[in-house]
């Protein structure tokens, strides 16, 4: 066999191997995802667990002590939310009238400045409204299902994390059986760093979701805004989907403000969450995370892009924590060291190159 046929060949294993994966990632993604968010979710309290049975606490017992602190924290911030939710929906009658009025205003400057006469506006507004009609029993189905899914999402994570701290040793010993030929050490070396860079940003996110929340709720109190704690609080907890998610938990006090308050008022929300943005991107989570999920800004965007392609939101999710993990791994498999080094930051070039 000749080099070029070789080659050839090596290179359509390695799409068809591409391929499969991602086909495999794509069709069994219900599934993986519920792994995945379990695994993350116990890489991020395997510290206390270890503190725990450090203490001469039984597994079972600091695993399930950890799990109910995840699940008391969770509980708490999402009573707080349906509680503002609920005071947000005893309200919305008086977000109608008011964004009633407000459509009323956007007719008359229509109808007079740009010739769009009402009829025209309400004949729109009609085939509009039948159009979403005709959707809404698909709508809601898939609302439905959706909120189904979630929660039983929530009850089987807890399982699985359970599982993954519990059988922990057992794993490690299952990877050293596949791989016979590599020194256990350096399988240690590659699942303690793995659970350290997966801590350190997991931490340095709910941090920088924390700083956010405050800021946005501080910003919303002194623009104005109706219910700033609630929509604050949902701002930063969006900081989970990256770059867009903060605008996702944003638009709605836009809207709200927009109705309530006028435009010059919702282009202040606008602003001030612009600005958040701009420092959260450029002085917060630099700070808070730093170099510790050292991966390039270009292999962090296609990470997402394809993230939401092949899981949707939760894809966005992951995207992240998931490349981190394969760089670790890369980096410490020598074989696979050059696509670490694609993954990781570009070197600095010197002032003469």
């Amino acid at each position: 066999m000749s080099k070029d046929t070789a080659y050839s060949v090596r290179l359509a294993a390695v799409l068809i191997s591409i391929f499969l994966v991602v086909l495999g990632l794509y069709l069994l993604q219900d599934l993986l995802i519920l792994l995945s968010f379990s695994m993350i979710l116990a890489m991020l309290v395997l510290p206390v667990c270890s503190w725990l049975e450090s203490k001469g606490v039984a597994r079972s017992i600091a695993i399930a002590l950890c799990i109910l602190i995840m699940l008391v924290c969770i509980g708490l911030l999402l009573l707080l939310l349906v509680g503002q939710i609920a005071e947000f929906a005893s309200d919305w009658p008086m977000f109608i009238r008011k964004a009633e009025k407000w459509i009323a205003g956007l007719q008359s400057f229509l109808s007079h400045n740009l010739n769009i006469s009402r009829k025209k506006q309400m004949l729109e507004v009609s085939n509009q409204t039948i159009n979403l009609l005709k959707n809404s029993g698909d709508i809601i189905t898939t609302t439905f299902g959706t909120v189904i899914h979630g929660v039983t999402t929530l009850i089987i994570v807890p399982i699985f994390v359970f599982f993954f701290l519990y059988y922990r040793q057992f794993f490690a010993d299952f990877l050293s059986r596949v791989f016979p030929t590599t020194d256990r050490t350096v399988l240690q070396g590659i699942m303690q760093k793995t659970g350290t860079v997966v801590q350190s940003y997991l931490v340095g996110l709910l941090a920088v979701m924390l700083i956010v929340s405050l800021l946005c709720i501080a910003g919303f109190w002194w623009i104005g805004v109706d219910y700033f704690m609630f929509f604050g609080c949902l701002t930063g907890i969006l900081l989970l989907i990256p770059y867009i998610g903060i605008w996702i938990g944003a638009a709605l006090p836009i809207i709200l403000t927009l109705a309530s308050l006028g435009p010059n008022y919702a282009l202040g929300v606008i602003a001030w969450v612009a600005a958040v943005q701009f420092v959260e991107a450029n002085f917060i989570t630099p700070l808070v995370i730093g170099s510790k999920v050292s991966i390039n800004p270009m292999v962090a965007m296609l990470a997402l892009l394809a993230g939401e392609m092949i899981w949707g939101i939760p894809g966005l999710i992951l995207a992240l924590p998931l490349t981190a993990i394969l760089k670790v791994i890369f980096d410490h498999v020598p074989a696979l060291e050059a696509y670490g080094f694609l993954l990781g930051e570009a070197p600095k070039r010197s002032k003469g190159e």
